[in-house]
């Protein structure tokens, strides 16, 4: 756990960026490995965005998702990011042998988002001034690989590719030239589950997660080329860190009916 805590201070500095008007979501991968089977999770991001996701799988392999992710700034201030999301998906489970499990994801989703901050003119001239609104659908698919190192601890990664279709986007109610980008979204994660026995046995999960989110075909250090105000900053990168815990509903009850002598 030490070592857990000291990586998300760690990562903070370089994860936690101003998330602009597209905020990405953490990838899924959930640690589902059996039809029955359900898993909740809540998460909160850094930067005081929270997340609630769940997901079941109502038949061997299958999988069906929904999550949902709201940052909510009421500060008066003339900085702000604001935004609310949801995900719906399908997708499948694999377990490769008793440690490995692997899996893939799609779905799609809508967005509403709000940003506002100032650029530039610190020691000559004036600052620039920027006031986004965005609304977006957005789909997306996703793989994944966990790693159960011990009953007690898993890692893994996941890769998500999300595009995003814009359907209003203003920066001071003017329209922005951008109708879509399709963003690159890796992700790492580290899960500690805990009580005693067996993994399956355990109804609850911590984690914590570090990801980013970029756009395909967009070269942040290229300064020669010309794009329309505004676009620049919508399309660089962005990252994030999480710290969540999740509930097994499979696993409570199944420890309920062990309680009270119920085969």
């Amino acid at each position: 756990m030490k070592l857990t805590f000291t990586l998300v201070i760690a990562g903070y500095s370089f994860l936690l960026s101003s998330c602009v008007v597209y905020m990405p979501m953490q990838c899924a991968a959930p640690q589902i490995t059996d039809k029955k089977q359900a898993e909740v999770t809540g998460s909160t991001y850094l930067n005081g965005r929270v997340e609630v996701a769940g997901t079941y799988s109502p038949v061997r392999h299958l999988l069906v998702l929904a999550s949902y992710s709201t940052l909510r700034d009421d500060t008066k201030d003339s900085t702000y990011y604001r935004g609310h999301q949801y995900d719906l998906g399908v997708g499948t489970c694999w377990r490769l042998g008793d440690q490995w499990l692997v899996g893939a994801l799609g779905g799609f989703g809508q967005a509403q988002s709000a940003a506002a901050y100032s650029t530039g003119g610190f020691i000559f001239g004036y600052p620039t001034r920027h006031e986004f609104d965005a609304r977006y659908n957005k789909v997306f698919g996703e793989v994944y690989g966990t790693l159960q190192a011990s009953n007690t601890v898993s890692v893994g990664a996941a890769y998500r590719v999300t595009q995003v279709n814009f359907t209003n986007l203003t920066d001071q109610s003017t329209p922005v030239d951008l109708g879509r980008m399709t963003r690159s979204e890796p992700m790492f994660f580290m899960r500690v589950r805990l009580g005693d026995g067996p993994t399956e046995d355990r109804p609850v999960q911590l984690q914590v997660a570090w990801g980013t989110s970029g756009t395909f075909g967009y070269n942040e250090k290229d300064t020669n080329t010309s794009y329309p105000a505004g676009v620049r900053d919508l399309k660089q990168s962005r990252g994030y860190t999480t710290i969540g815990i999740t509930l097994f509903p499979h696993c409570l009850f199944r420890k309920v009916q062990s309680d009270i002598g119920v085969h």
